[in-house]
């Protein structure tokens, strides 16, 4: 059973932080999907600022792999992730039993495309230090992406054990339970998510398809009014929200929705197959002609059928 594809991009990556040699102190840096990159001007020059404080650091001791591990995290949320990962294996070179650097090197790795190698990682992380949150979240990730959901859950429910208010920690799981066809429990742990992060617009997202699954559109309607509310540029948001209104009568406001999720996303086939729909219920047929053409030709599978069937060119 495959991830579906809103839920796949919303799978949650922990990195290990930044480790101050003196303190000890670890700053979390967290993820989702993918490493977030400088955002503008001042945060690029803040990277260079402090991967030249490293450079120096290493200068003075060439052997201190707690700084290259800390400039290893320096590279990769720049987006530089080939730097990076020589910066953790110098770190894992120098000290062979640094888990988080296995941890971390297991990121770039998996960024890079090498799963296997990232698995071996994560495993060595967790051998190495068995209270390593990150690193049963993250090779969670690898198992859930992979199929794997038995094993992806253990690894969440470990994380979990480790660390009870991690919120992103009950969103992935509650993927994995939705994928194993439990959604009692997947709504139990998108719950849980949002009480610990009210703000978290991906679980109100993921928790509003569970309520419309158990045919509770009012509820799902509720949850995507939230995650819009909270990002009022996702068009998936309002294509799901569209699809609610759909299923509680209200075609126009559909319309209303299916018409944002186009405007913020003109490739979005699923939209304009549904607006056809909503246009048909509202006795439009030209335009419900038309919308149902543009699906096809984007590729809309359940489009080219239907028109393929009725004798309608759309190539």
């Amino acid at each position: 059973m495959a991830i579906n594809k809103r839920e796949e991009q919303l799978m949650v990556m922990n990195r290990g932080g930044m480790v101050s040699a003196a303190l000890g102190l670890i700053v979390p840096l967290f993820l989702i999907a993918n490493i977030v990159f400088a955002e503008n001007e001042s945060a690029a020059k803040s990277y260079q600022q402090a991967i030249k404080d490293y450079n120096k650091e290493i200068e003075l001791n060439p052997k201190d792999a707690v700084a290259y591990y800390n400039r290893g995290v320096i590279y990769d949320e720049s987006g530089n992730h080939q730097q990076a990962l020589n910066d953790y294996n110098k770190a894992i070179e120098l000290n062979p039993e640094y888990a988080k650097a296995y941890n971390n090197r297991g990121i770039a790795y998996k960024e890079s495309g090498n799963r296997q190698q990232a698995l071996i990682d994560y495993n060595k992380a967790i051998e190495l230090n068995p209270g390593l949150t990150e690193a049963f979240i993250n090779r969670g990730v690898i198992y859930a992406e992979s199929g794997k959901f038995e094993q992806a859950l253990n690894d969440y429910s470990k994380a979990i054990e480790l660390n009870p208010i991690d919120a992103k920690v009950y969103f992935n799981r509650g993927i994995v339970y939705k994928e194993l066809g439990n959604q009692q429990q997947a709504l139990n742990d998108y719950n849980k998510a949002l009480e610990l992060n009210p703000k978290y617009g991906s679980a109100y997202f993921n928790r509003g398809i569970i309520y419309k699954e158990l045919g509770n559109y009012q509820q799902a309607l509720n949850d995507y009014n939230k995650a819009i509310e909270l990002n009022p540029i996702d068009s998936e948001a309002y294509y799901i929200r569209g699809v609610a209104y759909d299923k509680l009568g209200n075609e126009q406001q559909a319309l209303i929705d299916y018409n944002k999720a186009i405007e913020l996303n003109p490739k979005y086939a699923g939209a304009y197959f549904m607006r056809a729909v909503a246009y048909k219920a509202l006795g439009n047929n030209t335009m419900f002609i038309q919308d149902i053409k543009v699906a096809a030709q984007l590729g809309y599978k359940p489009a080219q059928q239907y028109l393929t069937s009725k004798g309608i060119e759309w190539q």
